[in-house]
């Protein structure tokens, strides 16, 4: 009976051995990423992401598509509305007496119309300013304004500079619309890739046009005296330069429709949001260091994913080293287009510095990205709004806002949560695949609504949304479609008196057709 009994023990005693190293083989690290499942909904209980809110500064504006400043220490917020109009708050005031008026120039609206404005980063002494609009032939044009002699809140309306201007045809949509000036002084311009959908003739990829590039020009020289239309120099330091394939204008390529990029005012850094087709939206970066040239993509890729293998094979080759992926990216489970913003570098809120704010039109939601030491991003939604946010924007202490399009409110960012401190996460690995997204997603229309004067006080989620993916080698492509019903889901609600301002039709984003070639789709009426 003992020997028996001992006999049982020692099996016993084996069998719990034997389970500790099998439990020991398969352990990891409390630190291995792998442990840290980045778009695990549980797994975010200890997020370094503090809380924001957002609050209502100023209403009653038509479509407001981009919110800047001028950087000449008055302190104004310039407003550009969609239909042709910007507009100045300044001491808690919307003055009445527009900047700018140009509407009588401008294609509106859709996709069209006044969407860009960016100042001379020597404006308080020379009072030019730079808008991007449809004219009416449809066209994109870049032009030069002054401001007025007498009256610095009112522009020069007859100072009328073209800088360039690209024919648009023969599609409405991705226009781009962003202009910013770069920590270098020259001039950055994003154009779509022409229209319709899925590229139907092959812009984005083809260096012979502009469609579908980021241009990089020097408005403070002129190297074509001969062309009226053409009033600037090509930065000597372009990445395409004396090459018989491509123009020399072009700093990046392969977007499909950047809407909003900015750079990083404290390192330089290029973010930009880049419009998707029918499953995936995304962040690309562009380190200060860069001599450009990058390829993003499209319309081989969309983000991360093979949208059109032509010829076979370049979908790997592009998911390989053959183009520059994005940083971010999320699926139209969670919106369907997406506005690019900032990097926080503000003094309010210290605990937001370094991040990057990104919202999607279409959801509402917003988000922020952490760029950790290793070059990898993690992003986590941070507040579900019900607004159609078309833009971000910064003040000139590097205050952040954004705008909701149909609701024709700006709204500042606060903050009142903990620091973030990065924490390490999984680098999605890209499988390759040459299968072709055919599938549409259904895309809802805005409807404009009355303009909120109350104050939100949203709620933020803990839960991790978005899918970081690593830096690549070079590739560009913007693109922009807004348009969408927002969520219903939003937690930020506000309510107030509607304005008699006019709403001209809110920014739509095209219907997709299927491979082939997509046909051109008919807009709504204004």
């Amino acid at each position: 009976m003992k020997a028996l009994s001992l006999r049982l023990s020692i099996g016993v005693l084996l069998a719990l051995i034997g389970l500790f190293l099998g439990l020991f083989a398969t352990a990891r690290p409390l630190n291995d990423p792998t442990m840290r499942r980045f778009n695990d909904a549980t797994d975010r209980q200890d997020a370094p992401f503090p809380m924001i809110q957002i609050q209502p500064v100023a209403s009653g504006f038509a479509s407001p598509v981009t919110v800047t400043n001028a950087g000449d220490g008055s302190g104004r917020l310039f407003i550009v509305e969609q239909f042709g109009r910007i507009r100045i708050f300044v001491n808690s005031t919307v003055l009445p007496t527009p900047f700018l008026d140009i509407h009588e120039l401008v294609t509106c609206c859709s996709e069209q119309g006044l969407l860009g404005l960016a100042f001379h980063p020597d404006y308080a002494n020379n009072g030019f300013f730079y808008v991007y609009y449809t004219d009416l032939a449809g066209s994109i044009t870049i032009a030069r304004y002054t401001v007025s002699a007498g009256d610095p809140n009112v522009a020069d309306p007859d100072s009328h500079y073209p800088i360039l201007s690209q024919l648009h045809q023969p599609y409405t949509n991705h226009n781009g619309g962003q202009i910013v000036f770069g920590p270098d002084g020259y001039l950055y311009a994003g154009l779509g890739d022409g229209g319709a959908g899925g590229d139907p003739q092959e812009n984005a990829q083809n260096l012979q046009i502009w469609l579908g590039k980021i241009l990089r020009v020097d408005i403070n020289g002129d190297d074509f005296p001969g062309d009226p239309a053409r009033n600037y120099a090509v930065p000597p330091d372009n990445p395409f330069i004396g090459n018989p394939n491509a123009l020399d204008e072009i700093w990046a390529y392969g977007v499909r429709n950047p809407w909003r990029f900015s750079f990083d005012r404290e390192t330089g850094d290029l973010l930009i949001g880049e419009v998707g087709q029918n499953d995936w939206e995304e962040i690309d970066f562009q380190p200060v260091a860069s001599a450009g040239g990058q390829n993003y993509g499209w319309d081989v890729l969309e983000a991360m994913h093979c949208y059109e293998d032509d010829p076979p094979g370049s979908c790997d080759q592009f998911l390989n080293g053959g183009s520059t992926l994005p940083v971010l990216e999320y699926s139209h489970s969670l919106g369907c287009s997406v506005t690019g913003g900032y990097r926080y570098r503000g003094q309010l809120y210290p605990q937001l510095n370094g991040i990057y704010f990104y919202g999607d039109y279409c959801s509402g939601r917003i988000w922020g990205a952490i760029r950790q030491e290793n070059g990898t991003w993690i992003s986590q939604e941070l507040l579900q709004t019900s607004l159609s946010i078309t833009t971000f924007g910064e003040d000139e202490a590097g205050e952040l806002y954004l705008a909701d399009q149909p609701g024709g409110t700006v709204y500042r960012v606060l903050s009142n949560g903990p620091t973030p401190t990065p924490t390490s996460t999984v680098t999605p690995t890209t499988t390759p695949t040459a299968t072709v997204t055919t599938t549409p997603t259904p895309i809802p229309t805005t409807t404009p609504t009355a303009s909120p004067t109350g104050t939100i006080t949203p709620t933020p989620t803990s839960t991790a949304t978005v899918t970081a993916t690593a830096t690549s080698t070079p590739t560009p492509t913007p693109s922009v479609s807004p348009t969408t019903t927002p969520s219903p889901t939003a937690t930020a609600t506000a309510s107030g008196s509607p304005t008699s301002t006019p709403r001209p039709t809110p920014i739509a984003r095209p219907a997709i057709t299927p491979r082939p070639r997509p046909t051109p789709v008919p807009r709504p009426t204004l």
